[in-house]
């Protein structure tokens, strides 16, 4: 039976009765950082669950930890520095998951998806279809140097393969180009 820790252990101390599996010594780690993580995470301005939610993680980021810290006596400024992290994670991560008010959505115009016209299903069809109707366009190109500048404007080949002039030559075999092929 693990013999119980004292508080006024230092954190080196606790550290290693932890890793030996001393619940107690767990909790008086907790106990003695958890105010510094909690005021960490509430100068975030994170909402209560997601304030939970990186308190959480901290803990667990120690628990994980744990056996490898190198250097026990600096604990603090390893929870401050994994809070802080931790916290522009959860940031970043409610902000990409905002609510969507149903109300709002249904007054969307069609064709535009709650997270942007980019992720719209029609939109990436129509996109999908103009990529293809290019690639069909270049295809029937016969000339090499007008070859090389399609590669070149669709990003296919460095710039010193073509010209101005090629470009220009190209960018209008291809405006005539799809224009035959609709």
């Amino acid at each position: 039976m693990p013999v119980p820790a004292r508080t006024d252990e230092d954190d080196a101390t606790l550290i290693a009765r932890a890793r030996e599996g001393d619940a107690h010594a767990w909790e008086i780690i907790v106990d003695r950082h958890l105010p510094m993580v909690n005021a960490i995470a509430t100068s975030y301005r994170l909402g209560s669950p997601d304030r939970e939610d990186a308190v959480q993680t901290v803990w667990l980021a120690l628990n994980q930890h744990l056996p490898h810290l190198h250097s026990p006596h600096h604990l603090r400024p390893w929870l401050r520095r994994v809070t802080h992290s931790t916290c522009v994670r959860q940031r970043h991560h409610g902000l990409r998951l905002r609510p969507v008010d149903p109300q709002a959505l249904a007054e969307r115009p069609p064709g535009e998806d709650a997270s942007g016209p980019e992720h719209d299903p029609e939109a990436l069809y129509l996109r999908k279809e103009v990529h293809e109707a290019l690639h069909r366009a270049v295809g029937g190109l016969t000339d090499p140097a007008d070859r090389r500048a399609a590669r070149y404007y669709l990003g296919q080949a460095p710039a010193h393969e073509s010209t101005p002039v090629e470009r220009r030559r190209l960018k209008r075999r291809l405006h005539r180009l799809l224009r035959e092929h609709r």
